[in-house]
């Protein structure tokens, strides 16, 4: 159970998105002219918006740093999985960076349903609970997304 109250879970909600909206948009510039591109720039574009909805519940500012701080055990970190992954250094083009870009994609919105699940169940504010379970399905919406680019790419070198 998460022991945060509403407007720490927005705050983590917002540090979330903000970081996969900035991960998205990193890949979007990396893979410019491509399908898996327009799949990145979609997502941030998305992230943009969930961050909208969230700043207007209770007037919570747009993001603050120091939140990341703050929140880390609530958090994914896709700097580090992206340098685990070596996306961003020996493999920036072609398939495997795609699959690998697309791989911490499915890790950040695997991580952000849950966390919305969870904290739809600790809320007690219907408006916010209505709007975690929005945020969860749209979640849910782009993980699909992920999940058929992925099936669609070629089987990964042996």
């Amino acid at each position: 159970m998460l022991d945060l109250n509403e407007i720490e879970i927005l705050q983590v909600a917002l540090a979330h998105e903000e970081r996969a909206r900035a991960f998205y948009d990193r890949m979007a510039k990396r893979h410019d002219d491509s399908t898996a591109g327009d799949l990145f720039s979609f997502l941030a574009r998305e992230e943009v918006g969930h961050i909208r909805r969230l700043t207007a519940r209770h007037k919570i500012p747009e993001f603050e740093a120091k939140w990341q701080e703050k929140y880390l055990p609530y958090l994914i970190d896709l700097d580090r999985l992206a340098r685990e992954e070596d996306v961003g250094t020996q493999h920036t083009t072609g398939p495997e960076a795609v699959r690998r870009g697309l791989g911490i994609a499915r890790t950040a919105e695997s991580h952000a349903i849950a966390f919305y699940a969870q904290a739809g169940k600790v809320v007690e504010d219907k408006s916010t609970k209505g709007l975690l379970a929005e945020l969860e399905e749209e979640e849910r919406n782009h993980l699909a997304k992920i999940e058929g680019y992925l099936g669609d790419l070629p089987p990964a070198p042996r």
